[in-house]
C-alpha cells in the first residue's frame, strides 16, 4: 500500500506548489530511464536489488518511477507534497520531510540524491547538515550517490534563458539568471491558470566549487570514493557541466 506521510514537528514549505502542475512539461526533455539506468550501474556495484533505498528531494518521483522496479524496499521523499502527490504509484512509500531534517531511524544500503537537487541548499552550513543526516542513516557499507550542478552548467542554460509552455491549461514562463558574484542561480516562474489566477516562484541554487563538497563530506565523517563526469565513468573537472560523486562512510 502507498503511504504518504508528512514530518512533524515544524512547517514544510511547499516550495514546489504551483510549479508541480507544470513540472512534466517544463522537463519534457529529461530522459529518466536512461537517467535510473546510469544510477544503477553505479550502485550495482555496491548495492544489490534486495538494498533498502532512499531517495531525497525525489520531487514527484520520475526518477523512482524506474528505479523502485529494481529495487523493490524503496522510499521517495521531497519537501514538496505538492510535487509527492502528482505520483500516483503505489510500488514504493512516499514521505514528505526536509532533506536536512531527514525523519529516519533504521538504516538504508543507498540513499540518492539527483538532479543537482543538492545545489537548492544555498549555505554551507545547509549542506553540511544534510551531509551528517545521510551518514546518520547510511549503513556501515552503504553508498550514497548525488550530483552536483557546476558553474559551466548555470553558463550553459543562460543561453536558453526563457522557456515558455503550457500543461493542461495552465501556463508558465521561465527566466533563467545565473549572478555570477553570489555563485546564485534563479529560476523565475510566472504560472497562470485557466480561471485567471496568477503566481510567482522564485527557486534558487548556490553553485558550489567541486572541491567544496569533498572539503564538507569530509567534515561529516563521509568521503568520495569516486567522483565522475556525470553520465560518464570518466572523472569530473571543475570544468564539466555536472559532478556525480559516489560516496561511502568512514569507518
Amino acid at each position: 500500500m502507498q503511504k504518504l506521510s508528512q514530518q512533524t514537528g515544524y512547517i514544510l514549505a511547499d516550495n514546489y506548489k504551483y510549479v508541480a502542475d507544470i513540472y512534466n512539461q517544463l522537463m519534457e526533455k529529461v530522459d529518466y530511464k536512461f537517467w535510473a539506468k546510469y544510477l544503477y550501474k553505479l550502485a550495482s556495484l555496491y548495492n544489490d536489488k534486495n538494498s533498502i533505498v532512499l531517495e531525497v528531494a525525489a520531487g514527484n518521483c520520475r526518477l523512482a518511477d524506474h528505479l523502485s522496479d529494481t529495487f523493490k524496499n524503496y522510499i521517495a521523499s521531497d519537501i514538496s507534497i505538492s510535487m509527492l502527490k502528482k505520483n500516483e504509484s503505489l510500488s514504493f512509500q512516499k514521505v514528505c520531510c526536509d532533506m536536512t531534517i531527514l525523519p529516519f531511524k533504521s538504516g538504508f544500503d543507498l540513499v540518492i540524491c539527483a538532479f543537482d537537487s543538492i545545489n537548492y541548499l544555498t549555505n554551507k552550513k545547509s549542506i553540511q547538515n544534510f551531509f551528517t543526516q545521510v551518514k546518520n542513516i547510511l549503513n556501515e557499507d552503504g553508498i550514497f550517490l548525488f550530483d552536483a550542478a557546476l558553474e559551466k552548467n548555470s553558463f550553459k542554460h543562460q543561453k536558453y534563458a526563457s522557456k515558455k509552455g503550457s500543461s493542461n491549461g495552465v501556463t508558465f514562463n521561465r527566466q533563467s539568471i545565473y549572478l555570477q558574484p553570489s555563485r546564485i542561480h534563479k529560476n523565475i516562474f510566472e504560472i497562470s491558470y485557466p480561471d485567471g489566477r496568477k503566481f510567482i516562484e522564485v527557486h534558487k541554487q548556490k553553485i558550489y566549487p567541486l572541491e567544496f563538497y569533498f572539503e564538507a563530506l569530509e567534515k561529516s565523517g563521509l568521503y568520495a570514493i569516486e567522483c565522475f563526469n556525470a553520465f560518464t565513468f570518466r572523472d569530473c573537472k571543475p570544468s564539466d557541466l555536472r559532478a556525480q560523486f559516489v560516496v561511502k562512510r568512514k569507518n
